[in-house]
C-alpha cells in the first residue's frame, strides 16, 4: 500500500516515458478524463508502472499514491492471464496508462523491432 506524504513523487521509468510521450503529442493538455468509479485511480496519482515475471508469462502493474488507506492502489493485467514476454506486458501496461492518462488506450508512439519512436 501507498503511504501519503505532502512531497510529490516524480515520475520514473517507465512511466516517465510514456508521460512525457503523452505530453509531447499534446494529449495531456485537456482535463484528465474520469475512467474508474474510485476517485484516487486517476491521472495526478498515476505513480509507477511495473512489469512482473509470474509463473506462465508477465503482468503489468500500474500503482498509485495518494490512496486511502485499506484501499488498493494498483490496477493491472490479469495475474491470472500473464502476457508471453516483457513488450507485451509493456504494451498492455502502457495502454492502461493512456486510458487512466487520456481516456484513451491509444499508445503514443510506434513499436518498430525494439524501439519506441514517438513522431511529434
Amino acid at each position: 500500500m501507498s503511504k501519503h506524504t505532502d512531497k510529490p513523487e516524480e515520475h520514473t521509468g517507465l512511466m516517465a516515458l510514456i508521460l512525457e510521450a503523452l505530453s509531447a503529442k499534446g494529449r495531456l493538455a485537456c482535463p484528465p478524463p474520469v475512467t474508474s468509479n474510485l476517485p484516487y485511480f486517476t491521472r495526478d496519482n498515476l505513480l509507477e508502472l511495473h512489469l512482473d515475471k509470474r509463473a506462465g508469462g508477465w503482468v503489468a502493474n500500474i500503482t498509485f499514491r495518494h490512496v486511502p488507506p485499506g484501499l488498493p492502489n494498483c490496477v493491472g493485467t490479469p495475474e491470472s492471464r500473464p502476457l508471453p514476454d516483457e513488450r507485451s506486458a509493456f504494451l498492455a501496461g502502457a495502454a492502461i496508462v493512456c486510458e487512466i492518462a487520456t481516456g484513451s488506450r491509444e499508445l503514443p508512439f510506434l513499436v518498430l523491432g525494439e524501439q519506441l519512436i514517438c513522431a511529434t
